[in-house]
């Protein structure tokens, strides 16, 4: 089964550019899927989103191979 989870990036800042025919804008702040093809072409403006304020979550089944406590 191939991995289909994907890594959430913020813009680090405002900035407009062209990605093939489209003009895209993009505002600091903003989420964009590391898959998007504004991130391969400019890296260097997205970084890994942080949730610093986001609550944990308990698992709420036991994984293979494990018993809940």
């Amino acid at each position: 089964m191939a991995n289909t989870t994907t890594e959430t990036l913020v813009a680090l800042e405002s900035f407009i550019g062209r990605v093939g025919d489209e003009e895209r804008i993009f505002r600091a702040g903003d989420n964009v899927r590391s898959t998007d093809p504004a991130v391969k072409k400019w890296p260097d403006k997205f970084r890994a989103a942080t949730y610093p304020n986001e609550p944990r979550v308990e698992q709420a089944t036991a994984a293979p191979g494990e018993s809940r406590g």
